[in-house]
């Protein structure tokens, strides 16, 4: 029973320490979140009807670089590997806190939308 009552505490605790994400309408900015739209190009490449960034999508937290080679090649880190940013998701659009904003597909992990930090890395 006492281990029983250490997985309910430690389940407890995890379930406590869940940051909530941009859906949450309690969140800084909840509303910029939802009013954001993907780029047409994408929405065709993709093959979605739907036009949210949002809606389909989570915020993923993330480190983000430009390409090796310093071109304008966005690249984010996800489980240890740099991965390219579409250019077609890009958007020179800033953001409400001036830093990097990538939103995922919460289902299939494909990118969506992405936000160019105005204010620099």
């Amino acid at each position: 029973m006492k281990a029983f009552g250490r997985v309910l505490t430690i389940f407890g605790l995890v379930l406590f320490s869940v940051r909530a994400d941009a859906h949450d309408p309690s969140m800084p900015n909840h509303e910029w979140f939802n009013k954001q739209e993907m780029n047409p190009a994408a929405r065709q490449r993709l093959g979605v009807p739907w036009k949210s960034c949002c809606n389909n999508g989570d915020v993923f937290k993330t480190r983000f670089r430009v390409g090796e080679d310093r071109s304008d090649q966005w690249q984010y880190l996800k489980d240890g590997a740099w991965k390219i940013i579409p250019p077609d998701i890009i958007k020179e659009e800033d953001t409400p806190d001036r830093t990097p904003v990538l939103f995922i597909n919460r289902h299939t992990g494909v990118e969506l939308c992405f936000f160019v930090p105005r204010g620099g890395l």
